[in-house]
């Protein structure tokens, strides 16, 4: 699989950095979103979703494809932002505590 390869090395050690940071994200991310969704809040979690893990990362390679400067990096930073901005997010709309004060019918 090309484990020996210098190249697969090297950008294996470096995806590992972009996720080791990333996975801080988003574990909080998933850990809000969760109490979120529980708590009947089901569409905020969805736009989240949409605008940090697919608008924006996709944004972001968009633009640095257009300025000719997509690399691997890019794409992982570009996910890591996205994780980022998806953590950030999440704790802000638990935090306004509208998930309190809604009501799930059952039928």
């Amino acid at each position: 699989f090309g484990l020996d390869d210098p190249i697969v090395v090297e950008l294996g050690t470096e995806l590992l950095r972009f996720l080791a940071v990333s996975g801080f994200f988003i574990t909080v991310a998933l850990t809000f979103t969760g109490g979120l969704q529980g708590t009947g809040d089901t569409r905020s979690p969805l736009y989240i979703t949409l605008v940090s893990q697919v608008a924006l990362p996709l944004g972001i390679c968009f633009f640095l494809e257009y300025l000719g400067a997509l690399q691997a990096s890019g794409v992982w930073t570009a996910i890591l932002v996205g994780h980022f901005t998806r953590c950030v997010l999440s704790v802000a709309r638990f935090q306004q505590g509208k998930w309190r004060h809604i009501a799930v019918e059952i039928r």
